[in-house]
């Protein structure tokens, strides 16, 4: 059983539970709309929500700056220096020194690092002055989202829609397996079945136990089930559609065999592979 089989049939057993809870499929299926919304509909709000754009002093002399923006955040060194018309305020690139803008707005910052935002009009230059930004006294404070907390609501609906889909216990192909010899005639092998043989339906999660026996002709094939109490003949085309599976559970995997016949729908569940695969090669 490989992780992933496990992460599935995890998901399986809690939407099963849940399914039995509120009573059906569909139910369920509201209850992954309301999760997926509780968490959709915050980060709606936060998109919709003006708030400052990050950027680099790179991005402004390259002018990478995203449409219709106008309102940035910028991080550098705060410089003042005497001019003839007063003081200048200038905020360097941390990087590379010879980069800066102008900010008007802000006599009342200090100088050294600081985190700036304001409305930025870049100006197309390799070096120096690379636009004028008028700053938000104080400084707008970075929004931290508590998104791990606003998604999770939307990851348990995506984690119960998968388990809703694959269903409970899990079925996964079985895609390697060793050749085994088919039964001898008249050889019976020790199973579980479920699905549907004719009208009778029986649940995968309430299989019944019996022998299951394979009478072969030229073009059919005879799978006889026998149960206490009870018989059943199904008669299959050979080969007969025959998918070996995993049966998986979080406890642990059954090997299983999938029989599809014109009167009947079968899972069967064995104690062992042989088994299964004598089986599957006896239909063969």
């Amino acid at each position: 059983m490989t992780p992933l089989d496990l992460g599935l049939a995890a998901a399986g057993r809690f939407a099963a539970t849940i399914q039995r809870r509120v009573g059906g499929r569909r139910r369920a299926w509201y209850i992954v709309t309301g999760l997926v919304a509780l968490s959709a509909i915050p980060v709606l709000i936060i998109g919709s929500s003006p708030r400052p754009t990050d950027l680099t002093f790179e991005d402004v002399r390259l002018e990478r700056i995203p449409a219709m923006t106008t309102w940035v955040r910028l991080e550098g060194e705060l410089r003042v220096r005497e001019a003839g018309v007063g003081k200048l305020y200038e905020l360097h690139d941390l990087k590379d020194d010879s980069l800066f803008v102008f900010l008007s707005n802000a006599e009342s910052l200090p100088p050294g690092h600081e985190i700036v935002t304001g409305r930025i009009s870049p100006r197309r230059a390799t070096t120096g002055n690379i636009g004028t930004l008028i700053a938000d006294v104080p400084a707008v404070p970075k929004a931290n989202e508590p998104f791990a907390v606003i998604l999770f609501p939307a990851a348990v609906g995506v984690f119960v829609a998968m388990g809703i889909n694959v269903g409970y216990p899990v079925r996964r192909h079985e895609r390697s397996w060793k050749a085994a010899p088919p039964l001898e005639p008249g050889a019976a092998v020790a199973a579980r079945w479920s699905g549907r043989i004719g009208s009778e339906i029986v649940s995968s999660e309430a299989p019944i136990a019996a022998d299951v026996t394979v009478a072969g002709e030229p073009e059919h094939f005879d799978v006889t089930i026998t149960a206490p109490g009870v018989t059943h003949v199904v008669r299959t085309r050979r080969p007969a559609p025959a998918t070996r599976i995993r049966l998986c559970r979080t406890g642990g995997s059954e090997p299983g065999l999938v029989i599809h016949a014109p009167t009947a729908d079968l899972l069967l569940v064995f104690a062992d592979r042989d088994a299964r695969d004598r089986l599957a090669a006896t239909l063969r």
